[in-house]
């Protein structure tokens, strides 16, 4: 009789052994090793644009210079698109256009770069039914580049894109041009996705 005891309570202590150490588990260690959800990033800019069918929403997030870009796009309702890309500079402006004067809408996004210069970007897209292709604007170069040193707007006025920027003298800091304002004007030739420089003037500022 004794000899069957004896190995009964060693089986009993080893099962009290097992769920004592479960039981008394450090909450505050379990707390410890959870990871925490990351802040959600600031939204720095946001538009909603409708255009016949087409339904676009622009939005950037992030801090500093660096900015992840969010376009969504539909079309009668239905997603054409949803992608993200990083972005250097924030957001100005965002239009919708149809330059070319086909069947599909730009999406034309107006970019400021960090820094002094404050460097000018356009991003574009024509959206057709199953996808999108990149419009571009040539480098500024020649004659209209003389004086350039950022600080560049865009607007667009009738089937035409506006680039306004101060022009700077030689001896001109990077607080006071004073060669006046050049204006630069660009078409979208009909069916191209690559506009044109057509004119430039200059206007001395009052």
């Amino acid at each position: 009789m004794k000899k069957l005891v004896l190995p009964l309570l060693v089986a009993l202590a080893a099962c009290d052994s097992s769920r004592t150490t479960t039981e008394t588990a450090d909450p505050a260690q379990l707390r410890a090793t959870t990871t925490p959800a990351a802040p959600a990033s600031a939204v720095t800019f946001r538009k909603e644009i409708r255009h016949s069918d087409f339904r676009f929403l622009v939005q950037t997030t992030g801090e500093g210079a660096q900015q992840q870009l969010s376009l969504h796009t539909e079309k009668k309702g239905r997603t054409l698109a949803t992608t993200t890309q990083q972005l250097e500079g924030r957001v100005s402006d965002v239009v919708v256009t149809n330059l070319n004067q086909n069947d599909f809408p730009e999406l034309l996004i107006f970019v400021s770069d960090a820094g002094s210069g404050s460097y000018g970007q356009l991003l574009g897209f024509e959206y057709q039914n199953q996808g999108r292709r990149a419009v571009t604007l040539p480098n500024l170069g020649g004659p209209a580049a003389k004086g350039y040193q950022g600080h560049d707007t865009f607007e667009v006025v009738g089937q035409q894109v506006l680039r306004h920027f101060p022009v700077y003298q030689e001896e001109d800091a990077n607080c006071c041009p004073s060669g006046g304002t050049r204006t630069i004007h660009y078409q979208l030739p009909k069916m191209s996705l690559v506009f044109k420089q057509i004119a430039f003037e200059n206007s001395i500022n009052p």
